[in-house]
């Protein structure tokens, strides 16, 4: 397994001075960041696409499949959504985005492979209540059987939705398809304008759940995934309040340890 954190620039002073070592530098697809990173160090990318919007047959595959070419990316990421009119209750509305879903999913799978594309759903908070139906762990489960592509596992948005919902988060976990386990994402998790969010430092909540995760993959109970970034950090108005220094400095080592320790 390698250890990705998202670019941001603490993260390249640090790797600049020889502070940490990790493995990839998580950038979105940005050409410009692309090019900023790459003298740090090898790259995987992240992708910002969504499946069930209908934005899908306007992808750009050939730009897509340069970013893989040109980077240690093994694999396409898609998050899993519903329009924010979406109802939820609407039988109606839950065929249409069913059908879209893997509508959608199949032109991934035709253009990249369905080992080579992985799905991810987004944090079901309160103030996200149109993705309640595609952050249904048997849903999405579902989803991803029928398209027979791979698991995109990030914790945190796991934990997140697990509280809204009321249930414990490792029994949320543990009805998603971790047998197809490729990619995982961690990150600490607070409450932020009302509602719990995630991209922050790492918590006590957020190491035993991560240690948990690795015990899992350790004994063979999940697949091994080919990557294990930490989304703490990043650029912008989105990110860069809460992108520090120190936590980096200090949680990266812990990190890559306990990721490097699963054999």
């Amino acid at each position: 397994m390698k250890f990705a954190v998202n670019y941001s620039n603490p993260l390249i002073r640090l790797i600049k001075d020889n502070v940490i070592q990790i493995d990839l530098i998580k950038c979105p697809d940005w050409e410009g960041m692309l090019k900023e990173a790459r003298p740090y160090g090898p790259i995987t990318i992240h992708y910002d696409i969504h499946i069930g919007l209908g934005e899908i047959r306007n992808l750009d595959m050939d730009r897509i499949r340069c970013f893989m070419k040109q980077t240690a990316t093994p694999h396409v990421n898609a998050h899993l959504v519903t329009p924010r009119n979406f109802n939820s209750v609407d039988p109606v509305e839950v065929q249409k985005i069913n059908q879209l879903w893997r509508e959608e999913l199949a032109i991934l799978v035709d253009s990249f492979g369905a080992d080579n594309v992985t799905l991810e759903h987004y944090p079901f908070t309160t103030a996200t209540p149109f993705l309640r139906t595609a952050t249904d762990s048997s849903i999405f489960s579902q989803v991803i059987h029928d398209a027979g592509c791979q698991l995109l596992l990030d914790l945190a948005h796991a934990q997140i939705t697990a509280d809204t919902l009321g249930l414990e988060a490792k029994d949320y976990i543990a009805a998603l398809p971790l047998e197809r386990l490729t990619e995982m994402h961690i990150t600490g998790i607070k409450m932020h304008g009302g509602v719990l969010t995630d991209h922050f430092e790492m918590d006590d909540g957020s190491w035993e759940i991560l240690a948990w995760a690795l015990n899992n993959i350790q004994k063979g109970f999940w697949h091994k995934p080919q990557i294990v970034a930490f989304e703490y950090g990043g650029v912008g108005d989105t990110f860069v309040w809460r992108t520090d220094y120190n936590h980096l400095k200090s949680q990266i080592p812990r990190l890559m340890a306990m990721v490097h320790s699963v054999g």
